[in-house]
């Protein structure tokens, strides 16, 4: 179910719990509404600038990635359309697997030998042969695609791990439970705005816990991250654009 419709049904169901049943019996002291409040909003703040700064730079990095796997099937032209044509099975050996299970990271979980084979393909094309000008070019050229795609994929390795660790969940957890059960003992029974814009408040806290849960995955907008530069690679090497 797509989040808005989720946040949605969410606030329904707390304004009519909110509505229909007392919370008063809790007598929890208001001073606890405005503390946990004020710890969520700075914990909650901090986890998702950082979550999303992280977000960013994984885009970037795959971005980058990808730039270099088309600019290394685009420099294997110059050795011919055989070895052209090599480099695009192994490009697309790479790609077709992280698109069919929709797992960015899949080669994180898996073993690649999209390098090594990149690798080995350059040396059965260009080793030990006398190469013009324009080969020469095109061997630096995929050099360098080849060294900036492992940097980046350290990168990614490292980005990859740095997710919210349990502790810091636990914590989150804690402090949106205590906010919801003081701000539920807030007398609403019955009344239509005060219910309303209780739902609201309990509705927005537990928006803020899915934000984080799906930054910490990398699933905050629809379909996987760096899907259509993966998919962009794919169109090139087929002629599609």
């Amino acid at each position: 179910m797509k989040l808005k419709y989720s946040i949605v049904l969410i606030f329904v169901a707390f304004s009519a719990a909110y509505y229909s049943i007392s919370f008063d019996g809790y007598n929890i002291d208001k001073s606890f509404l405005s503390v946990s409040t004020f710890l969520f909003a700075i914990f909650s703040g901090f986890f998702i600038a950082r979550q999303g700064s992280r977000y960013s730079s994984i885009r970037e990095k795959v971005a980058s990635f990808d730039g270099d796997m088309q600019s290394i099937y685009r420099a294997f032209g110059h050795f011919g359309n055989e070895a052209q044509k090599k480099e695009a099975e192994i490009i697309k050996e790479h790609y077709q697997p992280i698109l069919e299970s929709k797992e960015w990271d899949y080669y994180f979980t898996h073993k690649t030998s999209t390098v090594v084979n990149t690798t080995k393909l350059l040396e059965e094309v260009a080793g030990g042969k006398n190469l013009t000008s324009l080969e020469n070019a095109a061997l630096g050229r995929i050099g360098i695609g080849l060294h900036d795609a492992q940097i980046n994929r350290k990168h990614l390795v490292a980005l990859h791990q740095e997710r919210i660790p349990k502790s810091q969940w636990v914590l989150t957890v804690i402090l949106a439970a205590i906010l919801l059960l003081t701000l539920s003992a807030i007398t609403s029974q019955g009344l239509i705005i005060a219910s309303m814009i209780k739902g609201a408040f309990a509705t927005a806290v537990i928006a803020v816990i899915l934000l984080l849960l799906q930054l910490d995955k990398l699933k905050l907008f629809e379909g996987m991250i760096g899907q259509s530069s993966a998919q962009d690679v794919l169109d090139i090497i087929e002629g599609k654009k």
